[in-house]
């Protein structure tokens, strides 16, 4: 039976902005835990038992998991101190009874064919046989040189280095590797695989992989991940900008009059915990008015961004700059992505659906503190629609939304996501 330890007692210090409550195997990914998508991966690979190597805030993952996911056998290697790489495997050892086990960095994804690892194994009679990924970019990461027999000859400390393979953070060993190392804490790494003059050997991988440890490898695996498996249908959240995301301010374009209303970012990240794909519609009459440009707007909004990075991302954002009395010619006319028409929200199911990605209507949220962007919300067929009194002055006795709320954030925190 095939055995695998994960490692997943990581403090998560790189993420710490971003998923600053909980241990980071369990950082949302498309609304569930990152953990479950390295379960899954496992599964599919015929592996039925699993040690977690945990520490820092392990408590968590133990009520989420349990003993068991989707047929996998679930025990925990619970660390009293922090005890390294080397020493989290080396303990948890000892909750396994096969010879040869597979070791996995919680903190990565990375799509392999661990029959081509065991093979390896056996054949060259390897002590550790690793996943080695080929990477554009290998400036974050150790490089590894390998021999033509797949056999390792070095590593090589991160450097400036373009295109090279990198140790992908999967591993299958011959537990005997451990019957010499030190007690207590140690690193894996440095201790064994930079030590190791023989029987260490890679196998070149070129599956999907990802290192979700910085805020923007995160952002993106909250939809690419989910893709690998088949789940391409999302919901959305649907926000304006002027009033919701930032404060009203009349034809807002520079960025030193730019401000959050308070808890904006940390409630945009909690509607991305919750599995929402995050899109921004917004009218831009001020550039059919001459009031500002096109580039002007694009420059606030990369400021936007800029100041949303280490917190949380938005997967796109569309304007209108047309109107149909405005004073700059090549701006006057009618668009049906002008709100209170839905133009916008259908650019963005088409751009998704570019990368294969559906949206779910029905399953969605728009908040706006216009009329106008209800009325755009209700017409695209958006489930649920909230008018909030954080921008413009509203009319508390409409029914056209199906919520009034004070703001983003005050919905967001009551009602935990949706």
């Amino acid at each position: 039976m095939r055995e695998a330890i994960i490692l997943a007692g990581g403090l998560g210090t790189r993420l710490s902005k971003t998923v600053s409550d909980r241990q980071k195997v369990m950082a949302p990914v498309g609304g569930r835990p990152f953990l479950a998508y390295i379960l899954k991966g496992l599964k599919d690979c015929g592996f039925r038992k699993v040690i977690l190597a945990v520490s820092y805030l392990y408590e968590q993952i133990e009520e989420y998991f349990g003993s068991s996911f989707e047929g996998i056998d679930i025990s925990y290697s619970v660390e009293k101190e922090p005890l390294g790489t080397g020493g989290a495997i080396k303990q948890a050892l000892s909750c396994c009874s096969e010879k040869t086990v597979a070791v996995i960095n919680g903190d990565t994804y990375f799509s392999i064919d661990f029959d081509r690892l065991y093979k390896v194994k056996e054949q060259q009679n390897a002590k550790i046989v690793l996943a080695a990924k080929k990477m554009p970019d290998c400036t974050r990461h150790s490089t590894l040189n390998i021999s033509d027999s797949g056999k390792i000859i070095e590593f090589s400390e991160k450097k400036k280095q373009k295109e090279g393979y990198i140790n992908g953070g999967v591993y299958v060993i011959d537990r005997s590797v451990f019957l010499n190392t030190p007690e207590g804490k140690f690193s894996f790494e440095k201790e064994i695989l930079e030590k190791i003059t023989d029987g260490l050997f890679a196998v070149r991988e070129d599956g999907y992989f990802i290192d979700m440890g910085v805020p923007e490898a995160y952002f993106r695996a909250n939809t690419e991940i989910p893709l690998i498996f088949g789940e391409n249908t999302f919901k959305a959240a649907f926000l304006d900008r002027d009033g919701v995301i930032c404060k009203e301010k009349h034809h807002l374009y520079k960025a030193e009059d730019f401000e959050f209303i308070e808890g904006v970012p940390e409630a945009i990240e909690k509607l991305r915990e919750d599995g929402y794909l995050i899109f921004v519609i917004t009218n831009q009459a001020g550039v059919a008015k001459g009031l500002y440009t096109e580039e002007d707007v694009d420059a606030l909004h990369s400021f936007m961004l800029n100041k949303l990075s280490d917190i949380t991302h938005i997967d796109g954002i569309y304007y209108c700059p047309f109107h149909e009395d405005a004073l700059i010619p090549a701006y006057k006319k009618y668009s049906p992505d002008r709100k209170p028409d839905d133009g916008m929200i259908q650019r963005a199911l088409r751009d998704m659906k570019e990368k294969g990605i559906e949206i779910d209507l029905k399953s969605s949220i728009l908040f706006g503190d216009k009329l106008s962007d209800i009325e755009a919300g209700k017409k695209a067929g958006i489930g649920t629609t909230v008018l909030v009194r954080s921008g413009h002055k509203i009319d508390e006795s409409t029914s056209l939304p199906d919520f009034i709320s004070d703001s983003l954030t005050e919905f967001v925190n009551n009602k935990g996501g949706i």
